[in-house]
């Protein structure tokens, strides 16, 4: 099954698919947010010793064969945490096990402590990860230098193209025009004193316009471009913000920045980019509804996404359902039906999966922003 993320982070892209298609063996997921600082960053490491030996309890309610599994998954499990750096932590850990798959996620938010033994992995916070892990370039820009960054293995490193980073130096120079003599008469026009920094700007401007059209081989609708740079460079060079080639702008001197200051400074702009594009989802449901193309709660999104009419998912980021399924995949039931067939521990978890595995996109929000929707709103083709 072709799973489609909506990113430009390749490598996390295709192992959250990979990570989807591992489903029907045995399956553990454990999440725990993390601390920081000391003293209580020392407890992280007892933290996850505990939370292991919860989840080895799971052993008491197997059969002797799938014990064993059990006992083999828990074996991986506590090997690759021995790689973890405890000295160097995010706000939040996942670990995925299975007979197939053995990885570790740092996430850049405290998830809820999770240990869920199952079928399937439980893939939401990876998911949101995915989301707010925004892949973006960074141009900076000053009167005499531009260069271009992008994110490779962790770390800021330069755009090599010399197109784009390159240094400018103006041979113009500046002199005050000299005045008529009074012998002139009429021979001399009168002539205005322009101001130098108008004259420097017009000579910059065509070196800013040849930086903005090798650009757009960069830009595209899932990498934002920020661009830093004082008020007046960003006047000259004037990018316009186009869905499809999306631009953040940061009105600072970029000149004594580390190229990880300079990510570090860009994030918060890049969240509330997120968050805006976020809200202008929200505000497209809102304005297809009466007109057929919207579900709302959990049971309508997920008969419409069995389907295959599913364009876009909105999802709270906290809301969580378990599920029941008897032989119609297509009906949701939220409370125990008198047959069980399928027990799903989650089944807005579940529903993430569909809408990927048919080809839409899915979108986290502030828990209670969807609250009129039953927390689930859905986008559809037709």
């Amino acid at each position: 099954m072709d799973f489609k993320i909506v990113t430009d982070n390749k490598q996390l892209s295709d192992e959250l698919a990979e990570l989807l298609e591992d489903k029907g063996q045995l399956c553990l997921t454990l999440t725990l947010p993390l601390e920081k600082l000391n003293p209580l960053r020392e407890a992280n490491e007892r933290k996850l010793k505990e939370a292991i030996k919860k989840a080895a309890t799971y052993k008491e309610h197997t059969d002797s064969i799938k014990k064993e599994l059990v006992e083999s998954l828990l074996k991986k499990l506590t090997e690759c945490t021995a790689k973890t750096d405890w000295l160097h932590v995010s706000e939040g850990i996942g670990f995925y096990v299975s007979e197939k798959n053995v990885r570790i996620y740092n996430f850049d938010f405290a998830p809820s402590e999770k240990i869920i033994w199952s079928d399937r992995f439980m893939l939401r916070d990876l998911m949101y990860q995915l989301q707010i892990d925004q892949p973006f370039l960074i141009l900076t820009l000053t009167e005499t230098k531009s260069y271009l960054f992008e994110k490779r293995g962790g770390k800021w490193q330069m755009v090599l193209d010399n197109e784009i980073n390159r240094d400018y130096a103006d041979n113009y120079l500046y002199e005050k025009p000299s005045r008529s003599t009074l012998q002139a008469g009429s021979s001399h026009v009168k002539s205005f004193e322009r101001d130098p920094e108008t004259l420097e700007a017009a000579h910059r401007l065509p070196h800013l316009l040849k930086i903005k059209h090798h650009l757009k081989s960069y830009q595209n609708y899932y990498r934002p471009l920020v661009v830093i740079a004082n008020d007046r460079l960003h006047h000259e060079i004037n990018f316009t913000n186009k869905s499809h080639e999306p631009i953040i702008k940061i009105s600072k001197d970029p000149s004594h920045y580390t190229p990880t200051e300079l990510g570090e400074l860009a994030i918060p702009y890049v969240y509330k980019y997120v968050e805006k594009k976020i809200e202008k989802l929200i505000e497209e449901w809102e304005e297809l509804v009466g007109k057929g193309f919207t579900r709302s709660g959990l049971q309508a999104c997920w008969r419409a996404a069995q389907e295959g009419n599913c364009k876009i998912l909105l999802v709270e980021f906290g809301y969580t359902k378990p599920g029941f399924l008897l032989s119609d995949p297509f009906y949701l039931f939220l409370k125990p039906p008198a047959a069980i067939l399928t027990i799903l521990p989650d089944a807005a978890d579940d529903l993430l999966k569909t809408v990927l595995s048919k080809g839409g996109t899915v979108f986290f929000t502030a828990n209670d922003l969807l609250s009129t929707t039953q927390h689930v709103a859905l986008i559809t083709r037709y």
